[in-house]
């Protein structure tokens, strides 16, 4: 699910700072170091099962999230997790048999709340009830799999350290892992157009929507690989957010590739995080959330790479 305004917000705070700090001579900022590892890793996860993005006329939830699991299975990447919200999953349908089509490929579902609220706008009390109302769907969908992963919506995780803290304290107590991320590049932000395009059978439009999602996922992989230098001293395994919408199904073979072309290698969510930068939480109250190495940066108030946007305001004009 989108928040386009927040992630402009946060991405355009993190470019300020970058220029605050790199111009004050008072504040002595570590060297952001540019030699990426060779070979590093990432585990794929998928936010917003089964409903992620608009459908356009004919499409169904079941073929997209089918074909997205039938691609990440013949890539050998079973057991990739998506974090599913069930609140319409009841009453649809096409959403259960998505779900199901999902399972059978051999992929796991996660929690990511019930509704997708934004933290930042509940009180904790409320947060942590719309996180229980989920499980009864993960427990019944995913049978005896380990569904006790979750996905903060907009990876918000508290303005507030109380929220911050009550929230955490009540994953730990209900056997939760926080799935959380590395590298991220809003993707989601590409299927409106994608959808609008389709309508119009604009196939100039839908080329360049294809050659700027690469572009932009090469960008934003990159930033975040140097932002885990700042933050950590060292690149560690990954996490990459995406959405399972009709767009990321589409272009996923070609992800996959540009993935395999800049050295990953592919690992399991569990198995990334036991990376023990993990187990560091920035404690940190952040309304605009963000990456794990988001989180850093911002809490520490250390630098950001810099990086080009994407290109927003294309993206919301064309085919319109």
């Amino acid at each position: 699910m989108r928040r386009t305004d927040f992630w402009l917000r946060a991405y355009a705070c993190a470019a300020l700072l970058a220029v605050s700090l790199t111009a004050s001579s008072a504040i002595a900022a570590p060297a952001i170091k540019t030699r990426l590892a060779r070979h590093p890793v990432v585990a794929l996860t998928f936010d917003d099962l089964p409903a992620g993005g608009a459908l356009s006329p004919g499409d169904t939830r079941t073929r997209i999230a089918a074909e997205l699991a039938a691609e990440l299975k013949a890539n050998h990447l079973k057991g990739t997790y998506g974090f599913v919200n069930a609140v319409d999953l009841g009453d649809d349908p096409d959403e259960q048999q998505a779900i199901r089509a999902w399972l059978r490929a051999g992929m796991n579902i996660g929690s990511h709340t019930w509704s997708h609220p934004s933290l930042s706008d509940v009180t904790a009390a409320a947060y942590e009830h719309n996180i229980a109302l989920d499980e009864p769907a993960l427990a019944a969908y995913a049978g005896g799999r380990d569904w006790h992963w979750f996905r903060y919506p907009y990876l918000e995780e508290g303005d507030t350290l109380a929220k911050r803290r009550a929230v955490r304290g009540w994953l730990r107590e209900h056997g939760y892992r926080i799935a959380q991320v590395t590298l991220t590049f809003n993707d989601d932000d590409w299927d409106d157009a994608y959808g609008r395009c389709v309508a119009r059978r604009d196939d100039a439009g839908i080329a360049w929507l294809k050659q700027s999602y690469l572009q932009n996922a090469e960008e934003f992989i990159r930033l975040g690989r140097e932002e885990e230098q700042t933050a950590f001293g060292n690149e560690i395994p990954n996490v990459l957010l995406l959405h399972e919408t009709a767009f990321t199904t589409l272009m996923l073979p070609r992800l996959l590739d540009l993935l395999r072309t800049e050295g990953f290698r592919f690992k399991p969510l569990a198995r990334v995080e036991r990376n023990p930068a993990y187990a560091r939480d920035p404690d940190a109250a952040l309304k605009d959330g963000g990456t794990l190495p988001d989180e850093y940066l911002n809490s520490r108030h250390l630098p950001y790479p810099p990086f080009t946007p994407e290109p927003s305001d294309r993206l919301n004009g064309l085919c319109n």
